[in-house]
């Protein structure tokens, strides 16, 4: 049986990438024996395409022919995905149903790659370690799987994903959290920029980057400067009362030496300004005495605490801190130098709302009263209490077994940091001798709460010496 129609497409197949447009001429004869109407069809485009044809109907008397323009527009936000998409080019007569002809044209879609990274927080602020949380997004429209890294210019931050890797399909996005590391600096703060990397896992893929930093508070905090300084202040200053008051007293007895010997003998008259410096001897005097050096180089009484009692227990030269010996309200952060380690809060390790700027640490009673040490703000030390909380042994100190002893039980986490930059994860807040030397000793412990709302709560901590 004879088809009353006959189509062919030009061309007969096409590759093509997201938002191309493309151009097909139908041809269309008539081979019936009677006047037709024909319109034409694109059947199988990726969803978004749009079709345009010139003209929208072909009118035909018997054996005719004429060519269709079909414009085809494919999209480009979403883009459609990768892969061979068999389009259809249907051509039917308006009026009878049965007249029609369908022609297949293969049209290639070409994968595109639109990846996209980003860190939360892009600046971190803290100790020795940091957290961000790194988001990567798959605009493109093929799958991929991407494959994380990080690096900073001094290779002196050690990095770590969790995963190190994701696989993303078209159109999705995912998270990673990644954990950086580095040496305390001693006393000046430390930049460091980092460039973090999402590699496709695709021959001759480029990588895509983001950039985030991480800001290292020193190990002596800027509050002991202050308080340092103020010190020095004080002690210049009474020195510059007592000095003078020396000379002026020197002065008078060069002038009488029987003076030295006599005390009391009649006063000798001086000078007018020798007068007025030292009054007589015998001469009741309401004026306090000037301040000796030793006074005056003592540190201001708000940056003393009570001494932290430390009781040795048998064996391996463990000791016993008591970490509420210290009367309430925030410590400065060397309370414990004495005892081998430092105190503070570290808001980079977990982001708090409103405690980005928690740095310290405090002693602080609660309702029930019980005392405990905790993390804090530098003016409240009843806020904040949920910020990890970092103990920092000193740098030629390492500890070699640590246990941690809480308020209340099953309450927190320890993340240790060892001499070898690896680290480990202890909920029963614990590291023995053998696990600590093989590492080479403790460097530090950060506690957070196993519920991010409850606050750190410890009385106490037992370590001992790297053996």
């Amino acid at each position: 049986m004879t088809l009353p129609l006959r189509v062919t497409v030009a061309p007969e197949r096409a590759d093509a990438a997201p938002g191309d447009n493309l151009s097909f001429d139908v041809t269309v004869r008539n081979a019936s024996d009677i006047v037709e109407h024909y319109g034409v069809e694109m059947l199988g485009l990726p969803d978004g395409a749009t079709v345009r044809t010139e003209p929208d109907t072909a009118k035909l008397r018997p054996a005719e022919t004429t060519t269709v323009t079909v414009r085809v527009t494919l999209p480009v936000q979403p883009p459609a995905p990768a892969g061979t998409y068999v389009v259809g080019a249907l051509v039917k007569s308006k009026y009878r149903h049965d007249v029609s002809r369908c022609v297949e044209v293969p049209i290639a879609l070409a994968a595109i790659e639109q990846i996209t990274v980003k860190a939360a927080p892009e600046v971190v602020t803290g100790g020795r370690a940091g957290r961000y949380t790194i988001e990567v997004a798959n605009g493109g429209n093929a799958p991929v799987r991407l494959y994380l890294a990080a690096t900073d210019p001094e290779r002196k931050v050690n990095t770590q994903f969790q995963p190190a890797w994701v696989d993303l399909p078209p159109g999705t996005s995912a998270q990673a959290l990644l954990t950086v590391e580095a040496s305390l600096p001693w006393n000046k703060e430390k930049q460091h920029q980092l460039s973090i990397t999402a590699n496709p896992d695709l021959p001759g893929a480029t990588a895509n980057t983001a950039t985030a930093s991480f800001i290292q508070k020193p190990r002596f905090a800027s509050k002991f400067a202050k308080v340092g300084g103020i010190a020095a202040a004080v002690a210049l200053l009474a020195a510059a009362i007592a000095v003078p008051a020396l000379i002026t007293k020197m002065a008078t007895n060069n002038q009488n030496p029987a003076a030295v010997n006599q005390p009391n003998a009649p006063a000798t008259v001086a000078p007018a300004a020798t007068t007025a410096a030292a009054p007589p001897a015998d001469a009741p005097s309401s004026a306090p005495p000037p301040p000796t050096t030793e006074a005056a180089s003592a540190p201001p009484a708000e940056a003393t605490t009570t001494p932290p009692t430390a009781t040795a227990d048998a064996g391996g030269g463990e000791r016993t801190v008591d970490l509420t010996a210290p009367k309430d309200g925030v410590l400065a952060s060397d309370v414990f130098r004495d005892q081998g380690f430092l105190i503070g809060a570290d808001p980079g390790a977990v982001i708090v709302a409103g405690c980005e700027q928690a740095r310290s640490a405090a002693v602080v009673t609660d309702a029930t009263g019980k005392r405990f040490l905790t993390s804090s703000t530098a003016d409240d030390p009843t806020k904040c209490n949920n910020v990890p909380l970092l103990i920092d042994f000193l740098a030629d100190a390492p500890a070699g077994s640590i246990e941690v002893i809480p308020v209340q039980e099953d309450t927190l986490v320890m993340e240790v940091l060892y001499r070898d930059l690896s680290r480990s994860t202890e909920p029963d807040l614990a590291v023995g001798a053998d696990k600590a030397k093989v590492r080479g000793g403790i460097d530090a412990i950060l506690l957070r709460p196993k519920v991010a709302a409850n606050p750190i709560a410890i009385t106490a901590i037992k370590f001992a010496p790297l053996g």
